[in-house]
């Protein structure tokens, strides 16, 4: 027994030495849990906080590498502008040689390449402008254009205190890439039974709970908590029965009406419980009874969204889509068919998915369709198919409500300071002599033309919108001479009403079945938008010496100069705001580091006595060992 002892406080000893030298070598007291639980689990604690700032770090110097390459890519692209923007005044001079004009053109399209190089350029594989995960490049040259192949995606990265940064920036934001071309006017849904709650008061929602209705005497709670549509609040509210008197609940385009189903006068006492509110969000509150019957809430039209049915748009009218638009980019056209579009997806889908190289998305906020030209260098325009699909869609990009001041690309129409500004003459020789001084829109210019004194016979010019495409067509019975529609003095009225080619004073109509008929052009042909683009016009426009248009890009290399330069400054502040960030997680990281350290780290000057104790205790064990190992019955005769 006593051996066993010994030899049991000898490997306690041994073990406990090993102890010391293992927290000497590795400066760690606790290396295991059993060591001391408590610290143990603040250990782990800790080093998951310090795993995740050493991550929030490493991100951090990921993302100021990307924020620096973009610098340097915008910074190129700025350069590229400014020195366009030089070249373009020079040409802005009208006594230039044509081979000065191709020096300065050629200028401007070296520009241009610079402006398609950095929007090309790559960081660790990826676009930096061309969109998060896109490798291949966002831009291509097609027989003088520029497409863009890219995406709109943005990266976004954990930061500081974890929350979601974005750390790139679009071609769109930066050079204007894939910019609307038409922003359209608001969709308006309807309610109606299977309209969600949550898409409710243009998206704001209403809140399902539990509501008390009454009549002064009798009351009745309606729990409306797993309501998901309006049809399911109708039906609870037609459910009620007060004395024998049940409710109506009638549902409108962009209101709920409730009262009794006999129409007749009574209190109508409706109440949110403690906590809800759908009856403050329906507007149809009235919780002491005082407002008698029918009880309305309005302004309660839901939001468009990508699954609204078409049947419900247009304030519950729907829309005739059955014939289609028509997309021309430039001398191109696509005919869109939407005979399978059931809902505002379907039609976006149907635009993407044809040739016209452009990217119809929904704003959700305005309840609009934006279409967004991707190709560069070239005009885009949204017409009619022979229906009204483009108009009920709101992406007509010419109608009777353009205004005059946006014609000719913005510039407005020259007008004849000494006379009529336009003059048509019908084939019958009389003469319809417009001014157009005071005139706001295209549709002020059909109605001069359809209530002017001398056009109100049997032979009276029709003027109308162009059935397909865009346009303003004139159509008359033929007679001894054709329809003729001429510009007088430096008026350019005709041209940009698309009636009379550029260059030309005149035109003149061709017989058309049982009409003599003048088809004009589309008269605001849209720029698909970007510095790319305004390179390219600008270009041209040089070659060809037009003054008027380089003036017009000059403003626009202005305008794309701003968006440049805005989107700059913005990395600019996400680089700073992003050292400061990193700053702080590096302070985290450090204070964590020392709790850690209190937690985990051996006091070496303790461990190193605790052994030099063990080790002397060791000793005097195995000198007492050898002492009585040596024992026999012999010592106690």
């Amino acid at each position: 027994m006593q051996n066993q002892r010994l030899m049991h406080q000898l490997n306690s000893d041994q073990l406990a030495i090993q102890r010391q030298y293992d927290q000497l070598s590795t400066g760690r007291r606790v290396l295991s849990i059993s060591d001391d639980p408590a610290a143990a689990a603040q250990a782990i604690s800790l080093q998951r906080g310090v795993s995740r700032t050493e991550q929030m770090v490493r991100n951090a110097n990921s993302v100021e590498a990307f924020y620096q390459s973009a610098d340097v890519t915008l910074d190129k692209v700025d350069g590229a502008i400014i020195e366009a923007r030089g070249a373009a005044v020079e040409a802005a001079q009208s006594v230039l040689s044509d081979d000065q004009r191709e020096a300065l053109a050629m200028t401007i399209r070296q520009q241009m390449e610079a402006v398609v190089s950095a929007g090309n350029a790559m960081f660790a594989d990826h676009q930096i402008l061309g969109g998060i995960l896109e490798t291949d490049a966002a831009l291509e040259h097609l027989s003088g254009t520029v497409r863009f192949n890219g995406s709109q995606a943005i990266g976004q990265t954990k930061l500081g205190d974890g929350a979601l940064t974005e750390f790139t920036v679009t071609a769109a934001s930066a050079i204007g890439v894939g910019e609307p071309f038409i922003q359209g006017q608001s969709l308006g849904a309807s309610l109606n039974e299977n309209t969600r709650l949550i898409d409710m008061r243009q998206g704001e929602g209403v809140q399902p709970g539990v509501l008390t209705v009454s009549d002064g005497s009798n009351f009745v709670e309606l729990d409306l908590r797993q309501a998901a549509t309006i049809g399911d609040v109708a039906d609870m509210f037609r459910s009620v029965d007060l004395d024998g008197r049940s409710l109506s609940f009638t549902i409108g385009p962009d209101s709920v009406t409730v009262q009794y189903a006999d129409g007749l006068p009574g209190t109508l006492a409706i109440r949110d419980s403690e906590g809800s509110r759908l009856s403050s969000d329906l507007l149809i509150a009235n919780p002491q009874g005082f407002r008698p019957p029918p009880l309305v809430g309005d302004r309660l039209s839901p939001q468009v969204t990508l699954g609204t049915p078409i049947a419900d748009l247009n304030n519950g009218a729907g829309l005739d889509l059955t014939d289609g638009i028509v997309i021309d980019r430039g001398s191109d056209r696509y005919t869109i068919d939407f005979s399978d579009a059931e809902t505002v997806g379907d039609v976006i889908i149907a635009i993407n998915r044809s040739d016209a190289e452009v990217r119809a998305v929904l704003n959700e906020t305005s309840g609009s369709i934006e279409v967004h030209g991707l190709r560069a260098g070239v005009d885009y325009s949204i017409g009619e198919n022979g229906g009204q699909a483009a108009t009920q869609l709101g992406i007509r990009t010419a109608d009777e409500d353009t205004l005059v001041s946006e014609l000719a690309r913005g510039r407005g129409l020259r007008l004849n300071p000494e006379g009529p500004d336009l003059v048509i003459t019908r084939p019958d020789g009389i003469e319809l002599e417009l001014e157009l001084e005071d005139v706001s829109t295209v549709g002020d210019i059909v109605d001069l033309i359809r209530n002017h004194p001398d056009n109100q016979d049997t032979q009276r010019v029709l003027v109308d919108l162009n059935s397909v495409g865009n346009g303003l067509q004139l159509s008359v019975p033929p007679g001894a001479d054709p329809i003729r529609v001429s510009q007088p003095g430096v008026s350019d009225a005709g041209t940009y009403l698309g009636w009379i080619e550029p260059g030309e004073a005149s035109a003149e109509g061709e017989i058309q079945g049982a009409f003599m008929v003048l088809d004009g052009r589309d008269y605001q042909p849209r720029d698909s938008g970007g510095a790319i683009d305004t390179l390219l016009r600008l270009e041209t426009a040089i070659r060809d010496g037009d003054i008027s248009e380089i003036g017009r890009l000059q403003q626009r290399l202005d305008e794309d100069l701003d968006t440049s330069t805005r989107t700059r400054g913005r990395v600019g502040v996400w680089h700073s705001a992003l050292q400061d960030s990193r700053t702080a997680v590096e302070n985290e990281n450090v204070l964590l580091q020392s709790q850690l350290s209190d937690a985990m780290d051996a006091d070496l000057a303790a461990v190193i006595s605790e052994l030099q104790a063990r080790q002397a205790a060791l000793e005097a064990s195995m000198r007492f060992i050898g002492q009585t190992s040596g024992i026999t019955v012999l010592n106690y005769l």
